[in-house]
């Protein structure tokens, strides 16, 4: 995506005095102090720092469309080589996610900067102690333009095999992004996996809930936790579940993660588990119910729909404006000529995903519309009291 004009650069908005340190429980991103605090100053399309203007400004003003990194966590562990539902036959879920990536994202690749890591690591040491995955901030591949073909080259190159260390991986997908800061874009993670994230060698075997451990189903069956003494096969939802709330509520650097559930929905712990890290991750998918969840992957045709709606929503239903009032002020947000409805539960409206950077995002129908109608105006109407600051 072309980066914006320079005068909008000069009135995008970052948050004011964050500070350095944030208390989170992240081991990598404990040396804060070595970024660049981006309180008060944006990069310039010409590399300049700008100061930034004063949170409220009155007007119209005509909105663009945020820049994004999406860095895709994709579990690689032993089960993603069944079928869909448990099954044996037909494609594996490895075959069906690698169809769903090749399918979508050419159409987003020019918009949307793609990276991938996967886990457990690939190689004959890592994956036979199968929790390995070193917290580097390193992934498989760096965010880039027209990525497509890399991400579905190491599908071509790599098999399914080993454990699921989901907290590890997203946490080092994370210190990437923490590590190569850019204000000027918004990052999100997509984490897709199809079992209990484990690896967790704290939990007790004889008391915890054990995954992969027998017969109908990823937790049912006879325990191989009890029987092998080994805690890294329990399942490590709250330490995850932990982790994923973690990552987005940093406020130096506000991670989102979007997650997509690619298994047997039959079993109560697993999908108790991916909707809990759907709704720490704080993009869930919000049924027209209005209930907070996963992105359910039940057929082939599910992850197609699952990673299009995920790439529409940060490529085209993303935008910045340059002012961003609190309770000085009042904001209407209008697209294709039409009022939208700020909605915090974000089923059909507008919210916002990056207050202190002026990011406004639309979700579900609304969402839609704005695609649909390819809006050529999204603006927004601002009237403030007071001086503003």
């Amino acid at each position: 995506m072309p980066r914006r004009p320079h005068a909008l650069a000069l009135a995008l908005l970052v948050a004011a005095g964050c500070g350095a340190r944030t208390g989170l429980r992240l081991p990598d991103v404990e040396t804060f102090d070595d970024l660049p605090d981006a309180s008060d100053v944006v990069d310039a399309p010409d590399g300049r720092d700008v100061l930034l203007p004063p949170t409220c400004i009155p007007g119209r003003f005509t909105l663009t469309q945020r820049g994004a990194d999406m860095m895709l966590v994709i579990d690689r562990s032993g089960s993603m080589g069944q079928g869909l539902n448990g099954t044996r036959g037909g494609a594996s879920k490895w075959d069906l996610l690698r169809g769903a990536l090749a399918a979508t994202l050419p159409a987003f690749q020019d918009r949307i900067r793609v990276g991938a890591l996967f886990y457990p690591q690939d190689g004959a040491d890592t994956r036979v102690a199968t929790c390995a995955l070193p917290n580097i901030p390193a992934v498989d591949l760096n965010p880039a333009d027209n990525n497509s073909a890399r991400v579905i080259a190491v599908f071509d190159d790599t098999d399914p095999g080993g454990s699921t260390p989901t907290a590890a991986a997203l946490l080092r997908a994370y210190n990437y992004f923490v590590r190569n800061p850019n204000r000027a874009r918004a990052h999100y993670l997509v984490l897709a996996t199809d079992g209990g994230p484990n690896c967790n060698a704290a939990l007790d075997p004889a008391t915890c809930v054990c995954v992969g451990g027998g017969g109908g189903g990823p937790f049912g069956g006879g325990n191989m936790c009890r029987r092998d003494g080994d805690g890294q096969r329990c399942l490590d939802r709250e330490r995850t579940v932990a982790e994923i709330a973690q990552l987005g509520a940093n406020p130096i650097a506000s991670i989102p993660t979007f997650v997509i559930g690619l298994a047997d929905e039959t079993d109560p712990n697993f999908a108790a588990t991916l909707t809990a890290m759907a709704v720490a991750g704080g993009r869930p998918f919000v049924t027209p119910g209005g209930v907070a969840t996963y992105y359910n992957v039940e057929r082939a045709d599910d992850l197609t729909r699952a990673f299009t709606t995920i790439q529409n929503t940060v490529s085209r239903c993303a935008f910045v404006t340059p002012s961003r009032p609190e309770e000085m002020g009042s904001i209407v947000i209008s697209a294709g000529g039409a009022t939208v409805p700020l909605d915090p539960t974000r089923r059909d409206g507008w919210d916002w995903t990056d207050r202190a950077f002026g990011e406004i995002t639309f979700f579900g129908a609304a969402c839609e519309r704005v695609i649909a109608s390819r809006a050529t105006e999204v603006l927004a109407t601002v009237g403030c009291t007071g001086d503003g600051g």
